[in-house]
């Protein structure tokens, strides 16, 4: 009986492996509620993809593990009922023939339980697979479909009156209606801004790029010179010489000119469609500096309620956002308008989160 004994130990390990989806002997048929795959339906509507491919073949994987351990059952139904007849014979008198059926049953219990625990482990493989192409995709979903999905209007006039600019450069300032659609972002919406960024024609202030958040006013009328290679937030002019309504993140790759007549041109981090426009023609005008990494330790904290513009987290995109508070890690924790969720937080690491005027 030694044989029935291991049997019975590799039923239990069988057990253990499978939990809920293990049937236990007398129930012929294994529970088969209903599983519905997490993959190729998430957000589409639509069963394709690679996901659709392993959960198709995943779901025949599910029919034969079960088919396994119903067969499984049967075997050890038919051992448990010999076994129970042997009992009331005689040790001595028990037939032979049924002391070889019931090793031949154990045998093949075994073996059956083996297959079942191979073919248990080798299901749980597809559906860690499914499982993690299909958070890949809905991280890349959510990165292209940003915080929400909103349409918005906005009063031109009143969100022009938030602008004073004095039209230095070939780039100026329209008021802020024009949508834009940015790679993660596709905050498609129209913006207002709570205040302006700093004029081109005015004087430039000691430590003009540090203060690029949580500057004095006189920073309103002053002058930035921005170098090469420094990281700003700029508007740049759309194919049809309209400029887009949101700032992005971008990199001087080129300054031109001086005073007045001083260029620059800025390279898109990160553009919609690599084949097309990377760089653009700016001027002081459109752009706001950015704190080198360097310098983040010297930027002050903000207040809670303050109103800021941020980098959309995995996005090259800054938009409208209130300030929560300010994070332990020196990050900036906050809420971003037009999130569906009102309670819903982004950190933001704060050299990319800039402070405009009213």
């Amino acid at each position: 009986m030694a044989n029935r004994k291991a049997h019975q130990r590799e039923v239990s390990n069988l057990h253990e492996d499978l939990g809920p989806y293990y049937s236990q002997p007398g129930r012929r048929d294994m529970s088969q509620r209903n599983r519905s795959g997490r993959g190729s339906n998430r957000n589409n509507g639509g069963a394709h993809g690679e996901e659709a491919t392993i959960w198709e073949s995943a779901k025949n994987s599910f029919q034969d593990l079960i088919g396994g351990i119903n067969a499984d059952n049967d075997n050890l139904d038919q051992l448990v009922g010999l076994d129970k007849q042997a009992g009331t014979m005689d040790p001595n008198s028990v037939p032979t023939d049924m002391m070889k059926q019931m090793e031949h049953l154990c045998r093949s219990g075994v073996k059956n339980s083996e297959n079942n625990i191979t073919m248990a482990k080798n299901l749980m493989e597809q559906l860690k697979l499914v499982r993690a192409v299909v958070v890949a995709k809905e991280q890349a979903e959510a990165a292209s479909a940003g915080p929400s999905k909103r349409s918005t209007t906005r009063d031109s006039a009143a969100a022009a009156s938030l602008y004073d600019f004095d039209g230095a450069g070939d780039s100026p300032v329209p008021s802020p209606m024009a949508s834009a659609s940015r790679k993660h972002g596709d905050r498609s919406s129209n913006r207002d801004r709570d205040s302006i960024p700093p004029k081109a024609d005015s004087v430039e202030p000691p430590g003009s790029i540090s203060g690029a958040g949580g500057a004095s006013s006189s920073l309103n009328k002053s002058k930035i010179l921005f170098s090469k290679g420094d990281e700003v937030a700029f508007k740049p002019k759309a194919v049809n010489g309209e400029q887009t309504s949101d700032w992005i993140l971008g990199e001087v790759a080129l300054v031109s000119g001086e005073g007045k007549s001083r260029r620059y041109k800025v390279i898109d981090i990160e553009p919609d469609d690599q084949s097309k426009q990377k760089e653009y023609r700016s001027s002081a005008s459109n752009m706001i500096p950015i704190t080198a990494e360097s310098q983040s330790s010297t930027l002050k904290d903000y207040e809670a309620g303050h109103i800021v513009l941020a980098l959309y987290p995995q996005t090259t995109t800054f938009y409208k956002a209130e300030v929560h508070s300010m994070a332990s890690n020196g990050k900036v924790d906050l809420k971003f308008e037009g999130e569906n969720d009102s309670s819903t937080l982004q950190q933001v690491e704060r050299r990319y989160v800039i402070e405009y005027r009213p």
